[in-house]
């Protein structure tokens, strides 16, 4: 009896090992498991030929119409450069944005050496006023060609490491002086207002007057540009370049109605300033804002002209010039 009840339990027991054994999770892998944890998903086809862009390697266009291209390419780079060019103006300087204003100080001098001391013409204008609408044109284009001299070699850092037009770098030194002409024209209006409630006369010309004066003041703009690109390589080559300019500059200044009105000019020596393409700029601006001064088309023509054979002559230097100054950096 005791026999038989032990073989039945041990066929009970084998059943239940059979029974547990069939139902075990066979083990697997981790490739094995990842595949059945996570769902199969089939990634849909992707058309690479559509993706491919084809790259154009082409040479640079010649002419003058190609480089103005190349320029309106690039031309957030240039923005950056004229930021920078800025805000050099007033960093590190204590005055900090207000530094922006020291034009007005060496006009309140001229106005009170010339003007009070002196006495010099202007045309029956308030010296001050006249004074300061020529020191205007004449100063933006004085700071343009000093700034224009020194753009190269003042981001020598950056165009030694990156390549665009290096032409950018030019055009875009002259924001400063964008800047200074904002400033003397705020000083020009608040000027007017004051002598239209002092002397209840307004001095500004109505109608087309300062669009000509406009004119004037781009066409001086150029003619800096003109100059700048060939001075911009000299000062890589020699450092002495930008000392120098600013004594031609002062010289030119005399020799330019600024101070004094074309008026005062000696008859004999009025034709020697058609040679002299800023008078012709100084008279126009003048005129076409406050109706004083020489305007006669061949003092405007002849600036024209000059402004436009350098501005042709500089394009060209600087365009086979400009590798191998930034190979002398």
């Amino acid at each position: 009896m005791f026999r038989y009840f032990s073989s039945l339990i041990g066929w009970g027991w084998s059943l239940i090992k059979k029974i547990v054994t069939s139902w075990r999770v066979p083990t697997l892998n981790n490739n094995e498991l990842s595949s059945a944890v996570e769902p199969e998903i089939e990634s849909p086809e992707i058309d690479h030929s559509e993706q491919l862009t084809d790259w154009v390697i082409e040479p640079r266009g010649e002419g003058f119409r190609s480089r103005i291209t190349e320029l309106w390419s690039y031309r957030r780079i240039g923005w950056f450069f004229a930021v920078r060019m800025v805000k050099r103006l007033y960093q590190g300087t204590v005055l900090g944005k207000f530094w922006l204003l020291r034009p007005i100080i060496p006009i309140m001098i001229g106005a009170l050496i010339f003007g009070a001391l002196l006495g010099v013409p202007s045309d029956g204008l308030p010296y001050f006023l006249f004074f300061l609408v020529g020191s205007a044109i004449w100063m933006v284009f004085e700071r343009s060609c000093l700034f224009l001299t020194r753009s190269l070699d003042m981001n020598k850092g950056l165009i030694k490491k990156l390549y665009f037009p290096r032409l950018v770098v030019p055009v875009a030194s002259m924001a400063p002086s964008v800047i200074y002409f904002i400033v003397f024209a705020v000083l020009i209006f608040l000027t007017l207002l004051y002598y239209q409630f002092t002397e209840g006369r307004w001095y500004l010309v109505r109608g087309a007057g300062p669009l000509i004066s406009l004119f004037a003041l781009c066409m001086s703009v150029m003619l800096s540009l003109g100059i700048g690109l060939f001075t911009a390589i000299w000062q890589v080559k020699a450092k002495d370049v930008r000392y120098t300019l600013r004594y031609v500059l002062r010289f030119w200044g005399y020799l330019t109605p600024v101070i004094y009105p074309l008026s005062q000019v000696p008859e004999e020596y009025q034709g020697w300033m058609l040679l002299n393409p800023m008078a012709g700029y100084v008279e126009t601006f003048k005129w076409g804002l406050l109706g004083t001064g020489n305007f006669e088309s061949k003092f405007l023509f002849s600036s024209l002209s000059i402004t436009a054979l350098l501005l042709c002559a500089g394009m060209l230097y600087f365009h086979y010039n400009e590798a191998m100054s930034v190979d002398k950096m």
